[in-house]
């Protein structure tokens, strides 16, 4: 091979391993696409870069794994900075980042991968901003890293105690006839990362990449391997970029390993839980969780949870109960004791409330996190946040956890973190009462519009649910809600706002009502009496068709359509 073509080789099989690179060390693949990328004479090798795009983006076979290799494997080198930053990414965001430090812009990389996948220049740019935030290196440095890799670097496979010395012998022959380099491993390949037990000290912001890996197994390479290399031979949810442990012990006799992937800043990381019983082996569940923020995670159907280290004093209780009896759950080496089945019940989801201290490492005093967590490992476990009333904030708390929980006010399998929020409570008309009005917004889908429901003040529900103009990014003051509530003779529209809104008027069959803020600062009401029900049930009744404008000071005007 002349000179020039190993120098456009080299830089091929570099750009192809690190796009591949899952923790296994995929040198046959990498050197398969790159000697057929090379073939590609005329055009030079901007031609045989696209060639390695289109195989690598195109052919399947790319991506298959080859663990047993006869002589010779791979050396496992300490990852530098920008290789480490690389699989954190998924392969079409390192081959994006590549792209961009081989010379071509981001249109450029855009226009070369779009045509396999669908890439624009801002895909490139935010999987450069990735590498760039978590290397803290300029470009220069980023290039002078990749360089210097050297992929073709492999080691002696260790013979089986009664494999022939004649084959050894003959596997160094053919090395050395090679010119290939042999180098000692630093680590087995296919095991999965671990996190360093002191980087959650130091943020105050600990997220699921902080997470150590805890557990009194976490050291039995074996079987981390087999873990690992079971999820990522997975045929419905394999892993996205590196596999991390987060916990490998012993649970109710089964060795069980819990991993999660490193899918990058577009996508949320996913977590895998492998067993090994007496009679059978294997990943036995896949979930995608709906944020990277340390979360309690259910390990099978144990109910027992994973509990990362910064957050202690857990406790738990029951929703359905009227006032909240919170009890202590012990955590020992970051898995909890198993909670009562009987308090997973199906009024209230299969959910249980938790309660627990977040200690940062970084100083400060610690807060209150609250979640609600199911008896399914398949499930989500929302974060809940609250926007309180100045007054009976804990008997409210406790109400809208019942609510959302128990009563219907939010389906939370596949919600992300819950924000509750307080906005009127007072009496409704026909004798309904006293009630308060919850608005629920969930983190996902992104830019949903949140929900109101009426509840009493333990928490049942006295309305189905209506809408408002909130996602999780709205202040509390431009809230506006609409919904119907019924009492036993006709229907209610019932309409209110945070302080920010000067004013709610109607449009539509109910005819124009309009109503303002009592004071300046004010929050206003707004109550117009609907149709009779005539003893119908709900379903049943036709609702006029109405819209609610809500005024802010600052002269925007919002559209809310009860439900």
């Amino acid at each position: 091979m002349r000179t020039v073509e190993r120098e456009h080789y080299a830089a091929l099989l570099r750009l192809a391993y690190l796009v591949l690179d899952d923790g296994d060390s995929p040198l046959t693949r990498a050197r398969r696409v790159a000697a057929a990328a090379v073939r590609v004479r005329r055009g030079g090798y901007p031609a045989m870069r696209a060639r390695l795009v289109a195989s690598l983006l195109t052919d399947p076979s790319t991506g298959r794994r080859r663990p047993h290799r006869l002589l010779f494997e791979p050396a496992r080198t300490p990852p530098g900075p920008v290789r480490a930053a690389l699989l954190e990414l998924p392969p079409h965001d390192r081959f994006a980042y590549l792209l961009r430090r081989d010379g071509l812009t981001a249109p450029e990389v855009a226009a070369e991968m779009s045509v396999h996948l669908q890439t624009d220049f801002r895909d490139v740019d935010q999987a450069t901003a990735a590498v760039d935030d978590r290397t803290e290196l300029d470009e220069a440095a980023q290039r002078a890293e990749i360089e210097a890799f050297e992929p073709d670097l492999v080691r002696l496979r260790p013979p089986p105690g009664r494999r022939p010395v004649v084959a050894t012998v003959l596997a160094v022959a053919l090395l050395a006839a090679a010119g290939i380099v042999l180098a000692q491993p630093d680590e087995e390949p296919g095991e999965p990362a671990t996190i360093d037990p002191r980087a959650w000290r130091a943020t105050g912001t600990p997220t699921i990449d902080e997470w150590p890996a805890q557990g009194g197994l976490r050291h039995d390479a074996g079987l981390l391997r087999r873990a690992a290399g079971a999820w990522r031979a997975h045929h419905r949810h394999p892993p996205l970029g590196r596999v991390v442990l987060l916990y490998a012990g012993t649970v109710d006799g089964a060795s069980l390993v819990v991993l999660r992937d490193s899918p990058g800043p577009q996508d949320e990381p996913s977590v895998a839980q492998y067993f090994e019983r007496r009679l059978s082996r294997g990943v036995e569940s896949v979930r995608t969780l709906g944020t990277d923020a340390g979360q309690l995670i259910l390990v099978g159907m144990t109910w027992r949870y994973l509990v990362p280290p910064w957050l202690r004093d857990v406790r738990a209780a029951v929703p359905s109960r009227r006032a909240p009896d919170w009890a202590p759950v012990a955590v020992r080496d970051g898995l909890s004791d198993p909670l009562p089945w009987s308090w997973f019940t199906r009024r209230c989801q299969n959910y249980v409330a938790f309660q627990m201290t977040f200690r940062p490492a970084t100083g400060g005093g610690g807060r209150t996190v609250t979640q609600l967590a199911s008896h399914d490992p398949a499930s989500a476990a929302p974060q809940v946040t609250f926007r309180d009333p100045p007054e009976q904030r804990e008997r409210f708390r406790w109400a809208a956890l019942h609510a959302v929980a128990c009563e219907g006010a939010r389906t939370l399998t596949g919600s992300g973190d819950l924000l509750l929020g307080h906005l009127w409570s007072g009496e409704l008309p026909d004798g309904g009462g006293r009630a308060t009005l919850l608005t629920v917004d969930a983190s996902s889908p992104e830019g949903a519009p949140g929900t109101s429901i009426l509840i009493s003040d333990d928490g049942r529900a006295l309305s189905e649910r209506g809408r408002t103009n909130s996602d999780t990014i709205s202040s509390a003051g431009t809230l506006a809600t609409a919904l119907w509530w019924r009492s036993p003779r006709r229907w209610h529209l019932v309409a209110a706002a945070g302080p920010d809104v000067t004013r709610l008027r109607t449009v539509g069959e109910l005819g124009t009502h309009e109503k303002k803020a009592d004071r300046p600062g004010g929050a206003p009401l707004l109550m117009v009496t609907g149709p009779r029900t005539g003893g119908a049930p709900p379903e049943t009744d036709r609702l006029p068709v109405v819209q609610v404008v809500a005024y802010e000071t600052d002269g925007d005007r919002t559209i809310i359509s009860p439900s």
